[in-house]
């Protein structure tokens, strides 16, 4: 008998699919509070249990990378940088490339979270300045992040994971050489694809010269706010070598902090973060935990057959969609203890390629999506889906083969 939690995930899934009821749109953030409200009522899971399953860590890591963004953009500082950055392009294609490239780049060692927070406010942008579609530049910025997280230990939360697992010992090398390879190729098939969504992707963009808004004061802080960060980021690695993690709520807090407490607009920025999407992830983080609680994703994993590099990957991908990959992550680990770099390594390009398979498959898709709608622009789930499964699908095989040949050569 299919448990009532899986039953209400089905429906939250159904309907983030369709996103609609009648003429009514349905924001994503709203389907996925409704599915929680209804686990709790529907006694699915307690109230206690409800709390407790929220990780306030990723919630408050999003708070100050969302003040961040905020301060970024609303400081003209982001601005500014994107117009240096796509400045040498001289055709469509060029900026769909350079584009592609300086997300992944970012998103390997600024967290694809990160990336995606602030990835938003660029990609449209170079829609509007360079007319490019719109769905072209997001789905862009979607994949580019998250295959670019896959190829460092801090690319994203649930790579930190696998890396201190002990299983991984000098990660940043392993992570090198397993997966760099296939990410690249990933990232290309990405843009040989979407160069098809664009109708006169040779044709030469005009690089006008263009006044800014800055505020000086506001810019300052946002760029030592911003180094703080990546000195953070740095200082995290470090101390992992010696068996002391950094949480990330302090990278959240050195991000925040200086903006909320020496800038005059502090309440501006406050307004700009977008708690609708904090709201998403807390009740996905609920609902997540009924359907594990439920003991049916359990039944459907063949746990028996995880040290098969194909099974692990395949069961990764799938299990993704209906439990976040980070608690995911952490309760398979202890299953694969002592079973080899490769498998690690298959369990983290499993957790990327179902980043890409579904807009709820990775959390960064959601927070393009929900920035994205605040600007007026936004994509369905099929279409991201039809670009999503080829996509998965190539990555299945690159990133299977590449682990596969790798581990044969190194063992």
């Amino acid at each position: 008998m299919v448990p009532i939690a899986v039953w209400i995930l089905a429906v939250v899934f159904c309907l983030i699919v369709v996103r609609r009821i009648g003429k009514v749109r349905l924001p994503i953030w709203a389907i996925m509070t409704a599915g929680a409200f209804a686990a709790l009522v529907l006694g699915t899971i307690t109230l206690p249990d409800a709390f407790f399953s929220i990780n306030f860590e990723v919630i408050f890591f999003l708070l100050g990378m969302f003040v961040l963004g905020a301060a970024l953009e609303k400081s003209g500082l982001l601005h500014r940088v994107s117009l240096k950055g796509f400045a040498r392009a001289q055709t469509k294609k060029a900026v769909l490339f350079s584009f592609i490239l300086l997300m992944a780049v970012f998103s390997a060692f600024l967290m694809n979270d990160t990336v995606a927070i602030i990835g938003t406010t660029v990609a449209l942008f170079c829609a509007a300045r360079y007319n490019i579609p719109v769905k072209t530049m997001l789905f862009a910025l979607c994949f580019s992040v998250t295959f670019g997280s896959c190829m460092t230990p801090i690319g994203n939360p649930q790579n930190l994971l696998v890396a201190l697992s002990g299983g991984v010992p000098n990660a940043f090398q392993e992570f090198a050489l397993y997966l760099v390879v296939p990410s690249v190729i990933c990232l290309y098939v990405l843009y040989r694809i979407l160069l098809l969504t664009i109708p006169d992707r040779d044709s030469f963009v005009i690089q006008e010269s263009e006044e800014v808004v800055f505020h000086n004061s506001l810019a300052r802080l946002s760029t030592i706010s911003l180094g703080l960060v990546f000195l953070t980021i740095v200082l995290r690695v470090v101390l992992s070598f010696f068996g002391f993690e950094l949480p990330f709520v302090f990278i959240a807090a050195v991000a925040a902090l200086p903006l909320l407490l020496f800038s005059k607009r502090r309440f501006q920025l406050l307004r700009r973060v977008d708690w609708s999407t904090l709201l998403f992830f807390a009740s996905m983080f609920v609902l997540m935990a009924a359907v594990w609680n439920s003991g049916f994703i359990q039944t459907i994993l063949p746990s028996s057959d995880l040290t098969s590099i194909p099974v692990l990957f395949t069961s990764t991908v799938i299990v993704s969609q209906f439990i976040s990959n980070v608690p995911f992550v952490a309760l398979i680990l202890p299953v694969l203890s002592g079973s080899g770099i490769p498998l690690y390594m298959t369990l983290v390009a499993g957790c990327t390629a179902a980043g890409s398979l579904t807009i709820i498959g990775a959390a960064s898709t959601v927070i393009i999506l929900q920035h994205a709608e605040k600007s007026g622009k936004t994509f369905s789930f099929i279409e991201f889906f039809k670009i999503g499964l080829p996509m998965t699908l190539i990555a299945a095989v690159v990133y299977i083969g590449w682990i596969s040949v790798v581990g044969l050569l190194v063992a």
